[in-house]
This record gives structure tokens, C-alpha cells and sequence, in this order.
């Protein structure tokens, strides 16, 4: 009987003291998911050909997790109707990116200074769009349509016209203007309806308030300054270039490494950030469980102690596996072996430093849980566990597989954490009876849909001919393979993926407490 219950999995409403959904479910989706592909990686080969199943089921499970919440979004109206922006704008930039993408890394296209200072503006225009996305200082949905569709489509009119005519103006010019009449218009428009009478209609409509506005909306023409400190650098470059004869531009596929590079950086943040949020969670839920507890685990001893190996990393691991850092990393190529090289001239240093950090880290946790709950929070101790223990494998075993289990750990918890949270959030009719309900009334159809389209179709795509039959041809698009494609999605999707995640799922929010 106990066996029985040990094994057996919660209804969605019924509470289990401590942990998410079980035991069991846990430990086996968090504190420990990186075993599951770890051991079968330790007792294969050292060739990819050796452990090329668990390869692509790495691959699959990851392409599938960052498609996973999308449902959640965009098939239930009172969710997306939260961050029209946010969900709608910004993927919809990202989307086009993409689209574009191949062709533009394929084509000789050189950006000129001001090109690239203009795309900054956009860039800032698009931020600030963002941050006041949701509330009551968010622009209204139609305002925000009707800016930014007809100052685009002045600026991309002009900019066809000055080409067609062949002219020394820079087209780019119109795109900063563009963004700087769009950007002051929504600070403008914001200032106005937070100054109309509680009375007026619009005022009602928009629920808007200066107090409100000002609490939420950040400074007043804080990116039209920017934009404007960005058209003074564009005007001291074209103006320095000029003087220097240097005609020069910026190739576009280094302005795409960049973006590439932030899309790695960001994934490295993302993957211990939802560490970080499990961690959080289960401090929610351990709060006021323990008799005496002197106060909460704060915030900052769960970030440090899944952060803290990070230094440890580039001090040991980088120098020591050099070649294999090159081989992956090829768009660094130019400067990191000789950052490596640096690193390992600094080891004496460096070593004890990053060690010691590690070892600082957790003393402190551990002081921070012991006043917390006596260490008598079990959830907690094993998700520190097991993430100290993925860690420490790194200086163990091969990094590759490590790393891949790494990755399949992450893509683990992401999936179990979301499937959690619909579960328990649509075990009923909602009143406004969302589309992800409906689909969820036969789960099993639901995430067998998911994972064909989302994990074994992008896979299909991406490997076949390669190391799916690779005797068959590679699937093509527009002259370009799939694999190709889906490279670019990779980066772009995913920069979605790690936005939508910073906000979606905080423990703070009553929405996402009420259905953990």
C-alpha cells in the first residue's frame, strides 16, 4: 500500500505539503531529471555516433520545451489579453527576423554607421514599448497600431523613394526619425491621459491615473532621449568617417553573430534562472510550515548558489578543454583562444578565487536555510543537491555529455512545470472558457500533438539526411535546407521563449501562486 502511494499521482486540487505535484514527480523532473540521460551517456562511447539516440532525444525534448507554454499564451484570450505588446509585437519582430534571415546572412548587404544607429533606435523604441506593456500605462492597443504601422510605413516609403532616386542622403535617417516620432508620440499620449478627469470616457476606458502612470510607466521621454543621444553618435561617426575617408560599413551577418551572441548569453541566464525559480517555489511553499523559523530564505543566497559555479567554469573547465570551447564556439574564433590562453596564465590566481566563491556560496545557503527551517525542508535541500551535483559532474566526466544532460534536465523541468500548472489551472470550466481548456480535456491528445509537432517534427527537419537515413536528401526550403532554417529559428524563437519565461511564470504574481 505504501508502494501504491508513493507511486500514485495526486489529483490537481489536492494539496501535497511541500512539493509541487509529488515525491516522486519531483524528484524525477527537477532535483534529479539530469540522471535519467547522464548514466546511459557514461557507459557509451565517446563519439557522437555511440550515443546518437540520447543525442537526438536531447535535441527533440529541447526544440519541444521552447514551444511548450505557447498554448498557454495564445490559446487562452485572458492570458494574452494581459501583454498585447508583449505577445503580439514582439514575436511578430522576431518572426520577421527569421523570415529574413537566411537570405540577409547569404546576401553581401554592409550597413552603414548610421544604419546601425538607427537599428539601436528601433531597438530602444521596441524596449520601451515593452516595458510599459500590461496595465495602466500601457498605450492602447489601437494607438499603438496606428503609430507604429503608419510611421514604419512613411519611413519605409521614403526610404524605397531616396534609393530609387539614387540620392547621397542616407535612408536610414528616415528610420530614426520614425522611432523618435513614435516614441515621443506614446510618452505624449501617456502624459495626456494621465491628466484627463477621472470623469472623462477615455480615462474610464483606459483605467489610466498619473499616480499609476508614474509609478509604472518609468521616466517620461526616457527613449526619446536615448533615440536622440543615438542620432548624435551617427552624426560624429558619418562625420569622423568622412574625414578619415573611410567608407566602410558593417556587413549585416556580424550585426546577425551579434544578435546570435545575445542569444547565447541570454539562454546561459535563462537555464539557471528557472533553477533558481524551482527554487523560489518551493521556498513559497515551505513558508510558515516550520516552527521558530527566523525568516524566509532571501532571494539573493538561491541565485548565488546556482550562479556561483559559473567563475569556476571559465577558470578550470575553459583552458582545459580548449579545443573543444574553439570547435563549439567557432563565431568566437578570433579572441577566444586567446582568452583561454589568458585565463590559464592566471590560474593560480583565478582558482582558488572561483573555489573559494563556491565554497563562501554555499556556507551561506546553507546558514540562510538553517534559519529558515532548520534544514527540515526536504524539496529544497534535494533541487540544491542536485543542482551542486550536475555541477560538480563537470569536472568529472566529458563535458559534451554532461552539457547534454544538462540540457535535457533543463527542458525536463520546463515541461513538468508547465504541464503542472495547466493541470491544476484547467481541471474545470473557467468562465471564460479558453480554447487550452477545451484541449485539455483529453491531455493525452493534447501532448502527443505537441511533442510530433514540436519535438519529433523539428527533429525530422533538421537531421534527416544527416544522421536520420543519411543516405536520404536533405529536406530544402526556398533553396535553403531546413536545418538551416531552423537554425535561425533556434536564435530567434528562443529569444521569445526566454522573454515570455521572465515574466510569465514569477512567484509572486497571485496567478501563478493560486495553481502551484
Amino acid at each position: 500500500m505504501g508502494l501504491r502511494a508513493a507511486f500514485r499521482l495526486p489529483e490537481p486540487d489536492e494539496k501535497v505539503v511541500g512539493w509541487h505535484v509529488s515525491p516522486l514527480v519531483d524528484l524525477a523532473a527537477y532535483s534529479l531529471s539530469w540522471i535519467w540521460v547522464l548514466g546511459p551517456l557514461l557507459l557509451l562511447g565517446p563519439a557522437r555516433e555511440d550515443y546518437l539516440f540520447l543525442y537526438l532525444l536531447t535535441i527533440a525534448i529541447t526544440d519541444l520545451h521552447r514551444h511548450f507554454g505557447l498554448p498557454y499564451v495564445y490559446l487562452d484570450k485572458q492570458v494574452r489579453r494581459r501583454y498585447p505588446a508583449r505577445f503580439w509585437l514582439f514575436p511578430a519582430v522576431l518572426l520577421l527576423a527569421w523570415a529574413a534571415s537566411p537570405f540577409l546572412a547569404d546576401s553581401e548587404l554592409v550597413l552603414s554607421p548610421v544604419a546601425v544607429c538607427a537599428l539601436a533606435g528601433l531597438l530602444v523604441l521596441l524596449l520601451q514599448i515593452l516595458r510599459r506593456d500590461g496595465g495602466e500605462a500601457a498605450a492602447p492597443v489601437g494607438e499603438l497600431a496606428r503609430v507604429l504601422v503608419g510611421t514604419m510605413s512613411v519611413a519605409l516609403i521614403l526610404d524605397i523613394w531616396t534609393r530609387s532616386l539614387a540620392l547621397s542622403f542616407d535612408p536610414a535617417w528616415w528610420w530614426f526619425g520614425a522611432a523618435l516620432f513614435a516614441s515621443t508620440w506614446l510618452d505624449w499620449q501617456r502624459i495626456r491621459r494621465a491628466t484627463l478627469p477621472a470623469s472623462d470616457t477615455s480615462a474610464r476606458a483606459t483605467g489610466a491615473s498619473e499616480q499609476a502612470i508614474a509609478s509604472s510607466g518609468g521616466p517620461r521621454f526616457a527613449a526619446s532621449m536615448i533615440i536622440l543621444a543615438l542620432i548624435g553618435v551617427a552624426l560624429l561617426l558619418r562625420s569622423w568617417l568622412a574625414r578619415h575617408q573611410v567608407t566602410s560599413g558593417v556587413p549585416v551577418e556580424q550585426v546577425m553573430a551579434v544578435v546570435a551572441v545575445i542569444a547565447a548569453l541570454w539562454n546561459f541566464w535563462h537555464v539557471y534562472m528557472q533553477k533558481y525559480g524551482i527554487m523560489r517555489m518551493y521556498n513559497a511553499k515551505a513558508r510558515g510550515r516550520f516552527e521558530g523559523e527566523a525568516a524566509e530564505v532571501p532571494g539573493w543566497a538561491d541565485r548565488a548558489l546556482v550562479l556561483c559555479w559559473l567563475p569556476l567554469y571559465f577558470a578550470y573547465l575553459g583552458p582545459l578543454y580548449r579545443e573543444i570551447a574553439v570547435d563549439y564556439f567557432d563565431d568566437a574564433a578570433a579572441v577566444l583562444p586567446g582568452f583561454l590562453s589568458l585565463l590559464d596564465q592566471i590560474s593560480s590566481v583565478t582558482l582558488p578565487l572561483t573555489i573559494a566563491i563556491v565554497i563562501v556560496v554555499h556556507g551561506l545557503w546553507l546558514r540562510a536555510e538553517w534559519r529558515a527551517s532548520r534544514l527540515r525542508s526536504v524539496p529544497r535541500l534535494l533541487m540544491a543537491g542536485g543542482t551542486t551535483g550536475l555541477a560538480l559532474c563537470f569536472f568529472v566526466f566529458d563535458p559534451i555529455k554532461v552539457y547534454l544532460a544538462f540540457a535535457f534536465s533543463h527542458a525536463v523541468e520546463y515541461c513538468v512545470f508547465v504541464w503542472a500548472y495547466q493541470r491544476k489551472r484547467y481541471q474545470g470550466p473557467l468562465a471564460h472558457d479558453p480554447t487550452l481548456g477545451r484541449a485539455l480535456r483529453r491531455p493525452l491528445l493534447f501532448y502527443l500533438g505537441m511533442i510530433l509537432l514540436f519535438g519529433v517534427a523539428i527533429m525530422l527537419l533538421k537531421y534527416w539526411g544527416r544522421w536520420i537515413v543519411p543516405e536520404a536528401d536533405r529536406p530544402e526550403l526556398f533553396g535553403y535546407r531546413t536545418a538551416y532554417w531552423l537554425g535561425f529559428w533556434g536564435v530567434y524563437q528562443s529569444m521569445a521563449h526566454f522573454y515570455f519565461d521572465g515574466f510569465l511564470w514569477k512567484m509572486r504574481l497571485p496567478s501563478v501562486r493560486a495553481n502551484i
